[in-house]
């Protein structure tokens, strides 16, 4: 229906913005992380949109990335998850830690989410795993990530701690088994 909106910002706020487009002012909700990428009243901005009509009512939601719509539009199939709670989730969480914690099965990192309890958690989990897991080139290095990461809190490092370092060496290098993975590791300490 309506791809994307072109205009100059008219009003401001965190969670929604008014462009002026051809001498109308339209109304388009945001997460917090577009409000933060976006310019100021005055600035011209493009926004990737998402048209909801629920109950006879038009509401557009505006996004300045498209892995932030993808998210949202994901999100929202789900049911039980309505548009306010996937805007919550966007404000609070990047996409790509988002993306993260659904494919590891982390509750913990998602019941954190404002309006996220276990059984939504779990529901996300058990709905988006696969379809995220196949779009992410990460998710095939995953089950190494975790067992290095294990190993590594075996010798005494924190699991936070751990985990950065593994990811770190995930992104540098292409590594092939385990072994390489720790070994890199170990190196980065």
């Amino acid at each position: 229906m309506v791809d994307y909106i072109k205009g100059k910002i008219v009003h401001k706020s965190p969670t929604s913005v008014i462009i002026e487009i051809g001498g109308f002012g339209m109304k388009i909700n945001i997460p917090i992380s577009t409000s933060e990428l976006i310019g100021n009243e005055g600035d011209e901005v493009k926004l990737l949109t998402f048209v909801s009509i629920k109950n006879e009512e038009l509401n557009l939601y505006g996004f300045a990335t498209l892995d932030e719509k993808e998210l949202f539009r994901k999100l929202v199939s789900i049911q039980g998850i309505g548009t306010k709670t996937a805007l919550g989730i966007l404000s609070e969480i990047k996409v790509d830690e988002f993306e993260r914690a659904v494919v590891e099965e982390d509750i913990l990192s998602l019941t954190s989410i404002h309006g996220i309890g276990p059984k939504t958690a779990k529901r996300i989990t058990f709905e988006l795993k696969e379809e995220i897991k196949e779009a992410l080139p990460i998710a095939q290095t995953l089950p190494m990530k975790n067992e290095a990461v294990s190993g590594l809190v075996s010798l005494g490092f924190k699991s936070t701690k751990a985990r950065a370092i593994v990811e770190k060496v995930l992104k540098e290098k292409k590594i092939e088994t385990i072994e390489e993975l720790i070994k890199e590791a170990l190196k980065k300490v």
